[in-house]
């Protein structure tokens, strides 16, 4: 089991990349995800513990900056050396529980069908498109 970064980091326990998918959740390529962010004012497509979400309304309100939320889908930037390895709650950009647990629960719902909007007060919301296709 990966270390928790610190006691107050989400830990593993947390990561949405175990939960079962069914059928009828959308299935995205990493192609289909670089196209929407191929530009500047494209939406900004992120993957987290393998599910795609839109994450253009972080672009200005992301607490990290533009530049670290940009960098979410590189290599490196996850909870393994791998590209689309981000996790709220694995690896070295572990965000705290609560981010962690709201996430997780988001892609509950949006396995059950319930919606895909998963919201970060004050900061805006992440939309779960998919699954990444691998």
């Amino acid at each position: 089991m990966p270390a928790v970064i610190s006691s107050d980091h989400a830990d593993p326990s947390l990561s949405a990349c175990s939960l079962p998918s069914p059928s009828s959740v959308p299935s995205i390529s990493a192609a289909e995800l670089r196209l929407h962010n191929s530009a500047p004012d494209a939406p900004f497509w992120a993957v987290v513990d393998g599910f795609v979400v839109d994450a253009s309304l972080f672009r200005t309100k992301h607490p990290g900056g533009l530049r670290k939320l940009l960098q979410t889908n590189d290599a490196g930037a996850g909870a393994t050396a791998g590209e689309f390895s981000f996790s709220f709650s694995r690896g070295k950009n572990a965000h705290f529980p609560d981010t962690g647990k709201r996430f997780r629960a988001g892609v509950e719902a949006f396995l059950r069908g319930e919606g895909g909007e998963v919201d970060f007060p004050p900061h805006g919301s992440l939309v779960i498109l998919g699954r990444l296709q691998i």
